[in-house]
């Protein structure tokens, strides 16, 4: 029973990883031209409004992420569902910067921050002693969805407004995930956590951290300097990669066949330092 449970929610994880990317840089960076000539703003106006959405969301998450500690699982998967559903509709309906503003931040809010939410803290939840091995499987989707993606995504704008493939989005998003989730993690609780083969259970050694502890910990800093430095480089080469080509005069496709090779290295990452982490 724990071995189909255990498969079941680093499905889970891996389904909702893959389906944040939407919200994530490397995506939307994908209609960066389309939404540019669409409204017709500079890369410099796109950045800023883009920079500032991903902010709001991220003090947002802070606040709304906390909520996964207090409600079902399988309940709170339904809500960040519907919401990157919507998010995804609303996206298709720019027509104006400050809906611009308001798409992104949905999208970066619902995507890239509550759907990974989501994934890593039920994963995290659930395992314990192999806790490392089963968050670096499920980042797998989102690597999965880097793989696939930006060539798909790239070959479609040139066949279709960019606008009916985010509608395309919300319908798949909102039929697919609700089954997704009522199949995998409808009978989930925390009380039937992953087994430990040691009788002196971990669990009992785990301080139970507060908040307030946290951020008083120097080391949280220390962490935290490692786990931006990434992002910060990554994001602007993802929000920027129509600039990128425009200023290379490179092909449509040569960005997009590079992040398969970036997924495949992200791949091989994850699988190390989930061996690392056991």
């Amino acid at each position: 029973m724990f071995k189909n449970l255990s498969l079941k929610v680093i499905v889970f994880g891996f389904i909702f990883t893959f389906f944040s990317s939407f919200g994530q840089s490397f995506f939307l960076g994908l209609f960066n031209s389309s939404i540019r000539n669409e409204l017709s703003i500079t890369h410099g106006q796109f950045g800023s409004i883009y920079a500032s959405a991903t902010l709001l969301s991220s003090f947002l998450l802070i606040w709304v992420g906390k909520k996964i500690d207090d409600i079902n699982i399988s309940k709170f998967a339904l809500f960040v569902i519907l919401l990157l559903s919507f998010s995804s509709f609303f996206f298709s309906k720019i027509s104006s910067v400050s809906l611009l503003f308001i798409a992104i931040f949905l999208m970066r809010f619902a995507g890239q921050g509550m759907m990974s939410h989501t994934a890593t803290t039920t994963i995290s939840r659930y395992f314990t002693k192999s806790r490392g091995k089963a968050l670096s499987t499920g980042w797998f989707g989102l690597s999965t969805a880097e793989f696939i993606l930006p060539v798909l995504i790239v070959y479609l704008l040139a066949i279709y407004n960019w606008k009916n493939i985010w509608i395309t989005i919300a319908i798949i998003v909102i039929i697919f995930l609700p089954l997704a989730s009522y199949f995998l993690v409808r009978n989930l609780n925390f009380d039937s956590r992953e087994t430990q083969e040691d009788e002196n259970s971990l669990d009992d050694k785990i301080k139970d951290w507060k908040r307030i502890e946290v951020i008083k910990d120097f080391r949280f800093y220390i962490i935290c300097a490692n786990m931006l430095a990434m992002p910060w480089i990554a994001t602007g080469t993802f929000v920027y990669q129509s600039f990128i080509l425009e200023s290379k005069n490179w092909g449509p496709f040569i960005i997009a066949q590079s992040f398969m090779v970036y997924s495949i290295l992200s791949v091989i990452t994850l699988f190390l330092s989930g061996f690392f982490n056991r």
